[in-house]
């Protein structure tokens, strides 16, 4: 299970059998208090929290896997299908325009 899968899955586990109380399902079960405290919110609004693991991994960026993506499709055609793509998100930092 990745991330998003456990989450929700601990989620509606504390909601059927510890009243939706992170705190009962952290003793009863042995899971991080932390990620049923996210997962609740996540299974109540279905928004995902994205987490910030792509940022710091070693893996190679958009930009470097395919260098002609930005010399094919210009920058405004990109930054509306990213922003309709990630409506929901709030992003650390402008994008620029």
């Amino acid at each position: 299970m990745n991330g998003v899968e456990r989450r929700g899955f601990q989620a509606q586990m504390t909601l059927k059998y510890c009243q939706g109380k992170a705190s009962l399902a952290q003793t009863v079960c042995a899971w991080g208090r932390e990620n049923i405290e996210l997962g609740l919110p996540e299974k109540r609004t279905v928004i995902i929290c994205v987490g910030l693991q792509s940022a710091f991994s070693t893996a190679k960026r958009c930009q470097e896997k395919q260098p002609l993506l930005l010399w094919h499709y210009p920058w405004d055609k990109l930054h509306n299908l990213i922003l309709n793509k990630t409506q929901h998100l709030k992003l650390p930092y402008p994008i620029p325009a």
